[in-house]
């Protein structure tokens, strides 16, 4: 059968996701399967791999590029095997089944990654040769169950597929299927199905195609347990909707975004056609009133489609904790809240990495082993928490665990031997962690203390126009905050002039804004200060930071200022004070994307003002502290 190119590709790429998502699906319920010992998962465990076989299959059956073939084939034998692996776990948990599932998953992985990176080879060879070579006891009455059980699914899919293609039925035909599967449900006795059952059956005899259908459904329900499944949080739930890349997503939004910029450019005009007609004005902001509404909701629209699940990326975590608690001797439980909370996926995508640091440091370094914490009189199993929630059009992401705390003393010696200032309180000392190559870890490990790394995860939270936060108790845990915006596309700020330029501040980094008298203004050893609310701040000349360029405090008082008041935005918790030209107006602000050259740690990003002029919008932090 010949296949258009360009529809194999999309066949392929929906390939492609489907693979990740039933990954996910298994490595998931398997983690809490091997927790919790609640059967009812392998229904979903054997459901991955059936479909993993299953979108295989239909893919050899197309005419797919000869690179892919053998890949594929590989894929399918795998899933084939580990489903009927699956079948096989009775009431006595086999940690050899459990691990031989687990490394079977990890080669899809590799087989799945092999398809973006030909480089990758795959050779399934010893995994088949193992997985035959386990040896699969079950008791006589297990046994028959699931002979029973798997013969049950097979005639059933004949029936049911019989049902639903065929244009007219064959009474004869369906007495014949009928029978052997009633008998099976009424050795099974489950009464549920055997109901559902009888209900076709009379659908059929009624010729309603559309409730033999439904009841189908419902009967596969009852027979994969769908509904019975009552542990929170074990499964990724599929819906109804289609695939869309995300690259197409990105070009709407940037259209979005130049829709936005004209609505913007419209206000503009406006106020200037108010200055020639105020007839005319009257009937245009009518019709500007419309397209602000529809360009905000459009945009609203489309932001809501990059949004996912923040759990997409939190239960991944289950299977790094299985394996890395393993490895270290340790007892170490997952759990999640907030998981439901919504972020835009390119947002999703940079947090793997620092979540994922944090996690491997809690585990490696936060949590001690058993023996250690019996001593301290602890569970014996520890605890590593992800709490996410919304504040303030930020979300919030804590990283917690009950482990052993961060030791200030040694983060104190450390940073005395390495000639920093210790004359600093515990809290303040603690941060020290995210200096470039600060650690305290006596020996080295996959993951080298609490410090390695941590200066890579500031910066690429900060990279996100994000924060982090550490709160710590010896002996008791720690608690890492990551304070990260929405979305990366809006910010609320405040926009100023230097001289004759724009220049826009974001509220998350504003404390205040102050306008104070020439006389408040001081100078002590050519560090200029401001006298406010009876505290001495010191103050930075933006203008002068801007041009690299230093200004005396006499260049600065006798420059002219709106009613002789200097304005100045106070930010780092009232710690600094910057000094600006006059204020224009508090507004959100479109984000355009810098490019690569134009990148640094004191510009947040760019927009672009109704008029067409662009507008830098700067961190003072970045510029200041």
């Amino acid at each position: 059968m010949n296949f258009d190119k360009k529809f194999i590709e999309g066949i392929l790429t929906d390939f492609h996701e489907e693979v990740e998502e039933n990954i996910n699906l298994i490595e998931m319920n398997l983690v809490d399967f091997e927790k919790t010992r609640n059967f009812k998962l392998t229904n979903s465990i054997m459901r991955g791999f059936h479909s993993l076989k299953g979108i295989s299959r239909l893919l050899l059956s197309m005419e797919i590029p000869d690179r892919y073939i053998e890949k594929i084939k590989a894929l399918e034998n795998i899933s084939h095997k580990l489903e009927d692996l699956t079948l096989t776990l009775g009431e006595k948990m086999d940690e050899k089944k459990i691990d031989m599932l687990y490394e079977g998953l990890d080669l899809i992985k590799k087989i799945r990654k092999s398809f973006e990176d030909e480089s990758v080879s795959i050779d399934i060879s010893d995994f088949m040769k193992n997985i035959e070579n386990i040896k699969i006891k079950k008791d006589k009455e297990t046994s028959l169950i699931e002979t029973k059980l798997k013969l049950l699914i097979n005639l059933k899919e004949q029936f049911f597929e019989y049902l639903i293609n065929a244009e007219e039925y064959d009474m004869l035909q369906i007495e014949r299927m009928k029978k052997p599967i009633m008998n099976i449900l009424m050795k099974i006795d489950n009464k549920k199905l055997i109901h559902k059952f009888e209900e076709i059956i009379k659908y059929i005899q009624q010729k309603n195609k559309n409730s033999i259908k439904k009841t189908i459904d419902e009967f596969d329900k009852i027979l994969y347990n769908k509904k019975d499944e009552k542990v929170e949080d074990v499964s990724i739930e599929f819906s109804d909707t289609i695939r869309v890349d995300i690259k197409k997503i990105n070009n709407i939004m940037n259209l979005v975004g130049e829709l936005i910029t004209i609505k913007n450019t419209s206000s503009f005009l406006l106020k200037e056609l108010y200055k020639i007609s105020p007839v005319l004005y009257k009937e245009y902001s009518m019709i500007f009133s419309n397209l602000d509404k529809i360009s905000v909701n459009l945009q609203e629209q489309i932001l809501s489609l990059k949004m996912v699940p923040i759990k997409e990326l939190l239960y991944r975590y289950k299977r790094l904790i299985r394996e890395l608690a393993k490895e270290k001797n340790k007892k170490i439980s997952y759990e999640i809240s907030g998981e439901n909370i919504e972020l835009d996926r390119i947002l999703l995508e940079n947090l793997s990495d620092p979540l994922t640091h944090l996690i491997r440091n809690a585990i490696d370094h936060g949590i001690e082993t058993i023996e250690e914490r019996k001593k301290l009189g602890k569970n014996e199993e520890g605890l590593i928490k992800t709490n996410v929630y919304y504040e303030s059009g930020y979300v919030y992401i804590e990283v917690i665990d009950d482990g052993r705390g961060i030791d200030s003393e040694k983060i104190r010696k450390k940073a005395k031997e390495l000639g920093l200032n210790t004359e600093k309180s515990d809290e303040e000392i603690i941060n020290y962690i995210f200096e470039p190559g600060f650690s305290t870890a006596e020996e080295v490990t996959e993951i080298s203390g609490r410090g390695v790394g941590m200066d890579v995860v500031k910066n690429n939270i900060e990279k996100l126009n994000g924060k982090i936060f550490i709160e710590t108790k010896k002996g008791q845990g720690t608690k890492i905050t990551l304070k990260i915006p929405n979305s990366l596309m809006n910010v609320e700020g405040i926009m100023f002039y230097i001289e004759e330029n724009k220049y826009i501040f974001p509220f998350e980094e504003v404390e205040k804004i102050i306008k104070v008298k020439k006389d408040k203004i001081h100078n002590y050893s050519n560090q200029i200060f401001v006298e406010y609310n009876d505290e001495i701040i010191p103050v930075f000349d933006l203008k002068g930071i801007l041009e690299n360029k230093e200004y005396s405090y006499e260049e600065i008082i006798s420059r002219e200022y709106k009613y002789d008041l200097l304005p100045m935005v106070i930010i780092d918790n009232g710690n600094a004070a910057i000094l600006i030209d006059e204020l224009i107006e508090e507004n959100e602000f479109l984000v355009k994307p810098l490019p690569e050259y134009l990148k640094h740690k004191f510009i947040y990003g760019s927009t672009i003002l109704g008029n067409g002029d662009i507008v830098l919008i700067l961190r003072p932090s970045g510029l200041v502290i």
